[in-house]
């Protein structure tokens, strides 16, 4: 079995946080304790930019990803990026919530995915789902590990 790296799925996350736009309503964020945190006026004004960006790409999706690998939402929720996406029973993948994977994903996002993230302390996270079966697994990088 392979096990799944997430590449593809980083890439679209990529390709979501290198662009910029403008809207959205966003005045607050959580730290890694789940306290509330006031963002800047400079954090607010890129947390809307990357609401606006979530919100295009979800129009976009279901998004095929190679291997069977589905891309099927994406948001920000409880200080992280979430990347829900699907992959077929019959795939030769082995999702691995591993230091190893997690460092995959870091090094695959890219130096300006990362430090839009971290300037926003925003961690990554992805839900894995396998096709026809309640079988999920989440995969978290924190702020800090990124």
């Amino acid at each position: 079995m392979k096990i799944l790296k997430l590449f593809a799925a980083c890439t679209a996350a990529v390709a979501l946080m290198t662009g910029t736009a403008s809207c959205g309503s966003k005045n607050s964020g959580e730290n890694t304790d789940g306290e509330k945190t006031e963002l800047s006026t400079e954090q607010q004004r890129k947390m809307e930019a990357l609401e606006k960006e979530v919100e295009n790409v979800n129009k976009q999706l279901p998004m095929e990803q190679g291997n069977g690998l589905k891309l099927t939402k994406m948001e920000i929720k409880d200080g992280y990026m979430v990347s829900y996406a699907t992959y077929p029973q019959d795939a030769d993948l082995e999702v691995s919530d591993s230091p190893e994977t997690r460092q995959a994903i870091v090094e695959s996002a890219g130096e300006s995915a990362i430090s839009r993230l971290k300037a926003l302390n925003l961690g990554l996270k992805y839900v894995y789902t396998e096709e026809g079966t309640d079988s999920t697994t989440t995969i978290t990088v924190s702020p800090e590990e990124m």
